[in-house]
């Protein structure tokens, strides 16, 4: 659970800003917990390695729906750009972290102290990098714009 939640709070609000929809942190908070209990129980199933994402990702989808608020497609592009920019952020932290210290996540995860500790630095990266995003309002595509566009391109067409 202290990876699990941090990091899913981080994936949501990552998902989240690149398509500039806005949560509370109560709902994202519940989401990540619900969340990480179930990934918790997935991770208990014998399942061959990589498989319990398949599982967990539809969790998270219909959790951001549900205690989210957040529209089912939305809900999908949030869940998958905040799953692909972590992956990617945590590829990159342990390739460099391995590349400077030498230390394997092998030997990480076997150390329970280094277990706790070893995501603290990479999380604080991306809790900075969604800050960055958020002040300077960086998204990938707009989604509120679309939506309003839509909404205006709607009440046209009722006016007509």
């Amino acid at each position: 659970f202290l990876h699990s939640i941090p990091e899913t709070v981080i994936l949501i609000y990552l998902g989240l800003q690149l398509i500039a929809i806005k949560s509370t942190l109560p709902r994202v908070l519940w989401v990540a917990l619900l969340t990480s209990l179930a990934s918790w129980l997935i991770r208990t199933l014998p399942l061959a390695p990589g498989l319990n994402v398949f599982l967990q990702l539809p969790v998270l989808i219909v959790l951001l729906v549900y205690i989210g608020r957040i529209p089912f497609v939305y809900s999908i592009l949030t869940s998958f750009l905040g799953l692909i920019l972590l992956g990617i952020t945590e590829t990159i932290y342990n390739l460099l972290v391995s590349a400077l210290t030498g230390i394997t996540i092998q030997q990480v995860v076997a150390n329970p102290l280094w277990y706790a500790l070893y995501p603290l630095p990479e999380f604080l990266i991306l809790g900075l990098t969604i800050m960055v995003l958020v002040k300077n309002d960086i998204v990938i595509y707009d989604i509120r714009q679309t939506l309003e566009e839509k909404r205006m391109s709607d009440e046209k067409g009722h006016l007509i």
